[in-house]
């Protein structure tokens, strides 16, 4: 071993880096001075900051041998990246130096070099030389970050036991002979931990972990010990922090059987269907061994609940569809079991004319989810409406009943009943009508974000059985909507989305469907540049008429230029169509436009402008869309 030079680094977190223990003082001796000239400057000189009296500033230099690591080690440094914010004192800016010894060095064991000899220096004294009572006030320090990287390092053959039997590890990423970088490590493990984890080893654990980098032969050499224990199955489940909401519903809401084996995901479903309640604050699911039953593990909910009353507005805008203002309350836990009510209120159309264009909504909303076991909910909702669309006036009320259903994680199914009673007034001939349908909906959803998605794919297949009493007409009114997202880069600032939408009207001609519960198409959420009910056929006074079918594409192109900025192009196509076929009897209608988006914490803020590629008689010729979230 006389002529190996080994570092032995053990039980460490291998996600923050792998830090040094007991090793020859040549290896990451900081004291050394650099041993060559040379080298690039990231930062300019001394002489190119200007110093503030009573304040400590500095300028930084990058020296290192290998051009490659110079952002590498911008990016790890503080010194770099906090150097427009001015240290306290010049205590302050030797402990931003001493922090960056450490970050710097991880840095580089990201990037396999192990035997790399770092100096940091202050006006070319070496850090751990600098007086700690040194004043810098009122100068600009030079602080240079001087590394001699030395060879990169390569993955001897791994030694990865399970339970005492070998791991092939290849799989993992790890694999003799490749570049030695530390996340790589890290990373097999942390994979090879969740697969016996979601098998249902609830404490599985690591043993040993030894990592040697041997420097005769720029070798590393990885041994890790795993255990897994027994297979674990879930235990008792209890309910901590609660107050207004019951215990056993929560327990209920989670779908925790006993019995069932334990696995992480099932912890995350039963945490994300909490918290989807609205009712909590926080939920964390912990969990216990039990000392009597090393097969079984205790689950606690810690739950923080949220006031149940609250109280919202919101707003939008556009020259076509003119303002729209709404207004809500809602209390989240009626009876102590997430039971939902919901009174709700809106005016649209405002600045489109006088009151009787603007258009009015009014509905009580009740929820209870968990209404038939712990994965199907009851929706009742009383609506009242006045719309007055080019196509028509309407005066109406509606009762509807649903329940809905979450078969897995991405897939749910809603199925209900609907009866509506309305005077309708089309080019100047009123009619009452009352309609029963049966609406069904499936939807599928595997976006990251609903508000602002950037991968996964969303879709939903519906169809609605109706009734008009007044004319004795039948049919089904169809839809599918699809939507899907990529991203470009693994921060997602480039992001691709695309949307298809298509719908028919089967059972009855045009004329005996009812004109409101006809297809149309043109606004915020359909084809952008187009009045809302604009894209498709029309009446012989120039009405918007309505269709038996239509169909809608869009392309986005998502750009976040900042933390809080994206911008957008776009563009939309589509329309609706006379034929219950969709793309016969009508013409394609095409939108194109840019957008800007303010992105916060509950979702963009929206705003594009969009122009219509086909003008028509008597429409705007461009449309402004003011709104929350992504258009689809």
């Amino acid at each position: 071993m006389s002529n190996l030079v080994r570092m032995v680094f053990v039980g460490v977190s291998l996600g923050a880096a792998l830090s040094l223990a007991a090793a020859p003082a040549f290896a990451f001796d900081f004291g050394q001075l650099w041993p060559f000239g040379g080298g690039e400057a990231r930062v300019s000189n001394a002489a190119e900051v200007t110093p503030v009296a009573g304040e400590v500033r500095y300028a930084t230099q990058i020296q290192v041998d290998k051009a490659e690591l110079e952002q590498v080690i911008a990016d790890a440094s503080l010194l770099v990246g906090d150097q427009g914010e001015a240290p306290e004192d010049s205590v302050s800016l030797l402990t931003r130096a001493q922090v960056d010894q450490k970050r710097i060095v991880a840095a580089l064991y990201g990037e396999a070099h192990y035997g790399a000899v770092l100096t940091i220096l202050i006006d070319g004294v070496p850090l751990d030389q600098v007086p700690l009572d040194i004043n810098l006030q009122g100068k600009v320090a030079q602080v240079t970050i001087q590394v001699d990287a030395g060879s990169q390092f390569v993955f001897s053959a791994p030694d990865v036991r399970v339970n005492d039997q070998p791991l092939v590890v290849a799989d993992y990423g790890l694999r003799a002979g490749e570049t030695a970088k530390s996340d790589a490590i890290l990373s097999a493990q942390n994979a090879i931990m969740t697969e016996w984890r979601e098998k249902g080893y609830a404490f599985a654990e690591v043993v040993d972990r030894t990592i040697e980098a041997d420097h005769s032969v720029n070798q590393l050499d990885v041994l890790l010990r795993i255990e897994t224990g027994q297979l674990a199955h879930i235990g008792d489940v209890r309910v901590s922090g609660a107050k207004d909401m019951r215990e056993d519903t929560i327990i209920e809401i989670a779908d925790l059987p006993r019995g069932e084996i334990y696995r992480p995901q099932t912890i995350k479903r039963a945490t994300r269907d909490l918290q989807e309640l609205g009712v909590f604050n926080s939920v964390v699911i912990k969990r216990e061994r039990r000392a009597d039953r090393p097969d079984l593990v205790d689950l606690v909910i810690e739950v923080s609940e949220r006031k149940p009353r609250t109280i919202g507005v919101g707003a939008t805008i556009g020259n076509t569809d003119g303002l729209g203002v709404e207004g809500f309350w809602v209390h989240r836990n009626l009876f102590g079991g997430a039971e939902k009510v919901r009174v709700e209120g809106s005016v649209n159309r405002i600045g489109q004319g006088g009151l009787d264009k603007m258009d009015f909504h009014t509905a009580l909303v009740y929820f209870k989810p968990n209404a038939f076991g712990p994965k199907t909910s009851f929706e009742g909702k009383i609506s009242f409406d006045i719309e007055n669309p080019k196509a028509f006036t309407k005066r109406g009320g509606k009762i509807e009943t649903s329940l809905s259903h979450q078969i897995n994680d991405d897939l749910s199914v809603r199925g209900g009943l609907t009866g509506e009673y309305a005077v309708l007034t089309v080019d100047g001939v009123t009619t009452n009508q009352s309609i029963i349908s049966a609406p069904f909906e499936l939807t599928y959803d595997t976006r990251d974000n609903s508000l602002n998605p950037t991968e996964g794919f969303f879709a939903v297949a519906y169809a609605e059985p109706t009734y008009a009493i007044a004319n004795q007409a039948q049919f089904i009114k169809t839809s599918v909507k699809a939507s899907t997202y990529y991203a470009f880069d693994d921060e997602a600032k480039l992001v691709l989305a695309g949307r298809v939408a298509a719908g028919s009207i089967i059972g009855a001609d045009l004329a005996d469907v009812p004109v409101d519960r006809r297809f149309f198409a043109g606004g915020a959420g359909s084809i952008r540049g187009y009045a809302f009910q604009a894209a498709g056929p029309r009446t012989l006074s120039g009405n918007p008429s309505g269709g038996l079918s239509f169909l809608e594409t869009s392309v986005e192109a998502r750009y976040r230029v900042t933390e809080q900025i994206g911008v957008v192009g776009f563009v939309d196509m589509g329309g609706a169509f006379t034929s219950s076929v969709p793309g016969q009897g009508g013409d394609l209608y095409t939108g194109v436009g840019v957008g800007v988006r303010y992105l916060t914490p509950l979702g963009p803020i929206r705003a594009d402008l969009a122009i219509p590629l086909k003008n028509i008689s008597g429409e705007p010729n461009y449309g402004l869309y003011l709104g929350i979230g992504q258009a689809f």
